[in-house]
């Protein structure tokens, strides 16, 4: 099994230069999609759909190339954001640490990284075979606080070289902007 980090899939929690100026780059063929609630920044390939939507657990936004309104989709991201671990006896880290061991036992791990630090948050990381599907999940935790992020991107297995070059530029997220927690514009 190699172990290596998965650097193209670094998940940047820094803020915001300007509220409607997205501090990652978006090259041709992508636009840039703001999610919702924690005003951060993702850049998303033209043609493909967005989805944005509470959980009884936090939230979820979902960026695929099958319109996830409609049901399951093959190709794409989901960006998970799990609140309250306190009130539930777990800390965040516990939970990040146990899905991650839960995937290795699961799956075929294909890689995987040590743990890193990533501005105020720890981050692990797998990616692995599950089926027909190969997975790239990055979770994050910040040690005083009680949230998980988990990001995942997967495709087809026999699509995976193709998608690979959409994968990379997605990774390079802000989850959350500079205006996370401050009011919307024209909203009272």
């Amino acid at each position: 099994m190699k172990y290596f980090a998965l650097a193209a899939f670094l998940i940047v929690f820094a803020p915001a230069v300007a509220e409607e100026t997205p501090p990652i780059p978006i090259p041709d063929g992508f636009v840039a999609q703001r999610l919702d609630v924690t005003k951060g920044w993702v850049a998303r390939p033209k043609d493909w759909f967005y989805d944005s939507h509470g959980t009884p657990s936090g939230w979820l936004w979902t960026i695929a190339k099958e319109d996830p309104t409609k049901g399951e989709y093959k190709t794409g991201m989901r960006i998970q954001m799990l609140v309250d671990f306190k009130k539930h006896g777990m800390t965040p880290e516990a939970f990040v640490r146990d899905f991650v061991r839960r995937k290795r036992a699961e799956d075929t791990v294909l890689s995987d990284c040590t743990e890193s630090q990533v501005n105020q948050f720890e981050r692990l990381c797998l990616e692995v075979l599950e089926g027909k599907y190969r997975i790239q999940y990055s979770a994050f935790w910040n040690p005083s606080g009680d949230d998980v992020f988990i990001s995942t991107f997967g495709a087809p297995a026999e699509d995976w070289d193709a998608v690979r070059p959409i994968q990379k530029v997605m990774s390079n997220l802000v989850i959350i902007g500079a205006d996370f927690g401050k009011p919307d514009e024209g909203k009272k």
